[in-house]
């Protein structure tokens, strides 16, 4: 685990002691000989910090973990009412790969995304939309609990795990979540549910995501699952 922090934190370290040097960079150029006044820094100066800051950006991409394609699909879903309101229910299969594991334990949350689509079919014109909606989860652990977290963003519900496994056998399974009101449904109407997940960990932080805009976390996607319930 030690390993696979420093792996990560070391490209940071690297990059930070650039442009931490920067300034200093600068400013000894400009101010060189305390007779003269302050003079702005030479094409050469200017042209030479930015090699190295280029030069530094590509060796943080390349000591990045390549991390590879991991199984994601939706296995089964369905909708049920329950007090005028459908609710839906879901499985998801999907394995995270070992530096996405040690990524959650460094601290870099797992977010789950849900989209969820209703239709009403019609026979001439393009399906009616009766409803669109996301639902989030956040999967985090807490190092002073040693505990894994795993919250709905939408309504801040959260249960604690005492093991990853535990925290993921959670997010596989959605239970009786509700997605639309009974008044929404047209009686006699054909109606088409899609639902997709996707799932994210960003590991860096903001400053150096936006430095390295072009580089992408772990991202995965599921293909739309669709089918038409009884309403």
């Amino acid at each position: 685990m030690a390993s696979s922090l420093q792996h990560r934190s070391e490209p940071r370290l690297f990059l930070r002691a650039i442009l931490g040097e920067a300034a200093p960079c600068l400013a000894s150029k400009a101010v060189a000989g305390c007779a003269h006044p302050p003079q702005a820094p030479g094409r050469a100066a200017v042209f030479g910090l930015s090699l190295r800051v280029l030069l530094g950006l590509c060796c943080v991409v390349m000591c990045l973990p390549a991390w590879g394609q991991a199984r994601f699909e939706i296995r089964s879903a369905y909708i049920e009412r329950s007090d005028h309101v459908y609710q839906l229910n879901a499985t998801m299969d999907f394995a995270l790969p070992q530096e996405a594991r040690a990524a959650i334990h460094d601290g870099a949350p797992l977010t789950l995304h849900l989209s969820i689509v209703v239709r009403r079919q019609r026979s001439y014109w393009r399906d009616d939309t009766v409803a669109a909606l996301d639902q989030n989860y956040e999967l985090s652990f807490h190092a002073l609990s040693e505990r894994y977290l795993v919250r709905n963003l939408n309504s801040g519900e959260q249960t604690s795990y005492a093991t990853l496994d535990a925290a993921l056998d959670q997010l596989r399974v959605i239970s009786n979540l509700p997605i639309l009101d009974q008044a929404l449904i047209r009686p006699g109407s054909r109606h088409e549910l899609s639902l997709r997940a996707a799932l994210d960990i960003r590991t860096m932080p903001d400053t150096l995501r936006f430095l390295l805009f072009w580089v992408d976390d772990w991202r995965q996607r599921t293909e739309w699952y669709t089918w038409s319930p009884q309403l």
